[in-house]
C-alpha cells in the first residue's frame, strides 16, 4: 500500500490540494482540476501520525487555497477599508486561516477514522460540506466554485444545491486517493468509480440542459447598464449621465427594461420616494422604459439609511422598493459598537439599516401604456446572490418570481478575480431554481445567466479610476422566460435544500461514532 510516510511529502501533498482547488477557480482556472483536488490532502491526512498533525495539514491546504485564490481581499482592505498595506497583510493572513479551519477539522476526521475503510470515502465526503457550511464566513463560497466553468457539471444543484455538487466532487477525489492506497480489485473499483462520477455527472447534466431548451415561452430584451463609475467620484451630474446615456442606447437597440447597478444613483433619495423627479435630475430623462436602479434611501428623521433597489415604471411612478438585508460587515454595517465612534476611527466604514426581508418587484416591459405581460423579479443586492438560503427565500415568495436580478458594485475589488468568482457563485442560484439571473455590475462583468447556469452574455471587467476613466457600457440581452418559482418549484426548492443538513447530520454521526470507539 503506497503511503506518504515522510513529513515533507505529506506537507507537499496538502499544499497540492490547496493549489489544485485554487487552480480550478475562475477566471483563469481549469475546472476539471476540482474533481481530483482533494485527493492529495486525503492521502496526507490518512498517513498523518496523529490528528493534530492532520489539522496542520488541513490548515496548509486551506491557507494555500486562500493565498492563491483570494488575494483580492488585500485590495478590498486597502481600497474599501482605507487601511495601509502593512496592516492589510496580517488581516489577510487571518482571513485565509479562518477560511482554512473547516479543511483542518475535516483532515482531523480523516486521520481519526477507525471504521471500515470502504465506508470512509462516502461518509467523510458528506462530512466536509457539513463542516464547510456550518462554519461562519464573511464571504461564503463553495469549494466547487470552479465547476461553474463547466455548467453541465453543476446541474445536480437542482436536486440538492451546491452541497450535492460538492459531495460528488469530493467523492471523486477521495475515491481516486483510495485507488492509490489500495491494491487488486479494490483499486480497480475505486478508480472506476472515481472516473465514473464526473463522467456521469457531466453526461446527465448535458441531458438536463438539453431538456430545458423547450421551456421558453417568451423573451424580453433587457438593457444592463455598466456605467464604469470610479470610486469616490463626486460629480453628481456626470455620474447620472453615465447611467442615462447607455440606457438611451439600450432603448434604441430594442430593450424593454433597463437595469442599473447597485447604489449608483448619485445622491441619497428621501423615503418614501414615490415618483421620478420633474427637473434635470430625472431618472427617465433620456429613456422611457421601466428601470430598476440602486440608490441609497433615508427618511429625514433617520440617522442612517438603506441600500435600496427601486422599481420605476415607464411613466416615472415607483411601483416597489427592496432594501438590502445582508449587509457587508464594516462596509455597510458596523456591528457590536457605536457606528459613529467606529467611523471616526476608520472613515472608510459605513453603516446602514437592514431591510425587512425579500421583495418581489413586478415590471411591465416596454414604454408607458404597454400591454405586455408583467414579469416578477426577485432582487438581490451585491453579494446576496451567494447566500443560497436567502435566494431560496426570495424565490419562495407568494406568486413566485421569473428571474433573479442582481445589482452589484464590485469596483471595490478592482480588476481582480473576485468579480468573476462572484459571477460563478450566482450561476448556482440559477440552477437551483431553474430561472435566469440578470446581473448589472458597475465595472463588470454585467451578465445574463440562463436557467441552466450558463453565462450566455457578459461584458468585460474594467479597471476604472478617476485618473483613467472608462466609457460607460451596456449590454442588451434576451431574457428567456418559461417558468416561475411558485408554479414550478425545483426539487431543491421543495426540500432538496435540506441536503446540506444531511451532510451536517453525517458529520455529527461521524463525531459520535469516533467518540464511542475512542471510549472503548
Amino acid at each position: 500500500m503506497p503511503t506518504l510516510r515522510a513529513p515533507t511529502l505529506r506537507l507537499l501533498a496538502a499544499a497540492g490540494s490547496g493549489a489544485l482547488l485554487a487552480a480550478s477557480f475562475p477566471p483563469h482556472g481549469l475546472p476539471e482540476l476540482a474533481w481530483l483536488a482533494i485527493a492529495p490532502l486525503w492521502l496526507a491526512a490518512r498517513d498523518a501520525p496523529s490528528w493534530r498533525a492532520a489539522v496542520r495539514l488541513g490548515l496548509v491546504a486551506g491557507v494555500v487555497m486562500g493565498a492563491i485564490g483570494y488575494p483580492w481581499m488585500i485590495d478590498l482592505l486597502h481600497t474599501f477599508g482605507e487601511l495601509d498595506v502593512w496592516l492589510c497583510l496580517p488581516l489577510f493572513a487571518v482571513f485565509v486561516v479562518w477560511t482554512a479551519a473547516p479543511l483542518a477539522a475535516w483532515a482531523a476526521l480523516v486521520s481519526l477514522w477507525t471504521g471500515p475503510s470502504r465506508h470512509a470515502p462516502w461518509v467523510l465526503s458528506l462530512a466536509l460540506p457539513g463542516l464547510w457550511w456550518a462554519w461562519p464566513a464573511v464571504f461564503p463560497f463553495s469549494l466547487a466554485m470552479g465547476l461553474a466553468g463547466r455548467p453541465a457539471a453543476i446541474q445536480a444543484a437542482e436536486l440538492g444545491g451546491v452541497a450535492l455538487v460538492e459531495v460528488l466532487m469530493l467523492l471523486s477525489g477521495v475515491l481516486l486517493a483510495e485507488a492509490w492506497r489500495t491494491r487488486g480489485p479494490a483499486r480497480l473499483r475505486a478508480c472506476a468509480l472515481a472516473l465514473l462520477i464526473p463522467l456521469t455527472t457531466t453526461a446527465l447534466g448535458r441531458w438536463r440542459i438539453d431538456a430545458l431548451a423547450g421551456e421558453t415561452t417568451r423573451t424580453v430584451a433587457v438593457g444592463l447598464v455598466q456605467p464604469n463609475i470610479p470610486l469616490l467620484w463626486f460629480d453628481r451630474q456626470a455620474k447620472l449621465e453615465r447611467l442615462r446615456e447607455p440606457s438611451a442606447r439600450a432603448e434604441a437597440e430594442g430593450a424593454a427594461l433597463i437595469v442599473w447597478p447597485e447604489n449608483m444613483f448619485p445622491w441619497t433619495l428621501n423615503r418614501p420616494f414615490e415618483r421620478d423627479f420633474s427637473d434635470d435630475d430625472r431618472v427617465l430623462r433620456r429613456h422611457a422604459l421601466p428601470t430598476l436602479f440602486g440608490a441609497g434611501t433615508a427618511a429625514d428623521s433617520d440617522l442612517y439609511g438603506y441600500n435600496s433597489v427601486l422599481n420605476m415604471a415607464a411613466d416615472g411612478q415607483i411601483l416597489g422598493r427592496y432594501d438590502k438585508v445582508y449587509l457587508v460587515p464594516l462596509g455597510e454595517e458596523i456591528p457590536l459598537v457605536d457606528p459613529a465612534w467606529a467611523k471616526g476611527l476608520v472613515p472608510g466604514m459605513a453603516h446602514n439599516f437592514r431591510g425587512d426581508g425579500p421583495a418581489r418587484l413586478v415590471v411591465v416591459p416596454g414604454p408607458a401604456g404597454s400591454n405586455a405581460e408583467p414579469i416578477a423579479l426577485g432582487p438581490l443586492v451585491c453579494y446576496e446572490d451567494v447566500f443560497a438560503g436567502y435566494a431560496r427565500a426570495v424565490a419562495a415568495q407568494p406568486g413566485g418570481i421569473a428571474a433573479f436580478v442582481n445589482l452589484t458594485n464590485d469596483t471595490w475589488f478592482g480588476p481582480t478575480a473576485e468579480p468573476w468568482q462572484h459571477l460563478a457563485l450566482s450561476q448556482f442560484r440559477a440552477v437551483e431554481h431553474r430561472i435566469p439571473v440578470l446581473r448589472a455590475v458597475n465595472s463588470g462583468p454585467s451578465s445574463l445567466v440562463d436557467r441552466a447556469g450558463r453565462v450566455v452574455a457578459t461584458t468585460p471587467l474594467r479597471a476604472v479610476s478617476i485618473d483613467a476613466p472608462v466609457a460607460p457600457e451596456h449590454l442588451v440581452v434576451e431574457l428567456e422566460l418559461g417558468r416561475d418559482t411558485a408554479s414550478a418549484p425545483t426539487v431543491f426548492a421543495r426540500g432538496g435544500w435540506l441536503f446540506v443538513h444531511v451532510c451536517q447530520a453525517s458529520l455529527v454521526a461521524t463525531l459520535i461514532l469516533l467518540w464511542r470507539r475512542r471510549r472503548r
